[in-house]
């Protein structure tokens, strides 16, 4: 029996956690309620999630998991009168959105496409899929370094380039891609 990988077990812990936050920001700020109800209401979705048999949704959860933990911890921590640290859920959320980023791409050359879907040339394809998955990879670390060392302002129009250039560059991938099938005929 193979090990199970630590989002296996991480992904509930995380899911536990956000609802104790979650339930402590709605105790001592019951006028928020709204937003505690729906952070509530996201995490029993997650936990509806980890339920599905497809293991391929637990990192997905995990780091949903690890932005809403980040926030409503911060958001507490505000609450108790520990400083203000909106600028620091603000960097891990978009830290963690980066890590996402090189979480995808890395998994993007992995993921086998049977060769009989495939109507032109597999190492095309397999070229194509590590070019989309080093591109991923690459912007989710700029990104993430950006909101961990940089101003907020640099950060931000960085996340604003990057974001739009790195799916513009493997969109053009993929249609050139698309283009050089060979014709029926």
């Amino acid at each position: 029996m193979p090990a199970k990988p630590i989002w296996y077990y991480f992904a509930p812990v995380l899911v536990v956690l956000g609802a104790a936050l979650a339930a402590a920001n709605w105790y001592l700020r019951p006028e928020r309620a709204v937003p505690w109800a729906t952070a509530l209401l996201v995490l029993a979705c997650m936990a509806l999630a980890l339920r599905s048999t497809a293991e391929s949704i637990r990192p997905g959860v995990v780091f949903a998991g690890l932005i809403l933990v980040s926030t409503l911890s911060t958001t507490l921590a505000d609450t108790l009168g520990a400083g203000s640290h909106a600028d620091l859920s603000e960097r891990a959320t978009m830290a963690i959105g980066g890590a996402f980023l090189v979480f995808t791409g890395n998994v993007i050359p992995k993921t086998l496409t049977p060769l009989a879907g495939i109507s032109c040339d597999a190492a095309r394809v397999q070229a194509a899929q590590r070019f989309a998955g080093w591109t991923w990879v690459l912007t989710g670390l700029v990104i993430a370094i950006a909101w961990l060392a940089l101003p907020r302002k640099l950060a931000e129009t960085m996340s604003y380039i990057l974001l739009p250039a790195a799916m513009i560059v493997v969109a053009a991938q993929l249609f050139r891609l698309r283009r050089a099938r060979p014709s029926a005929g």
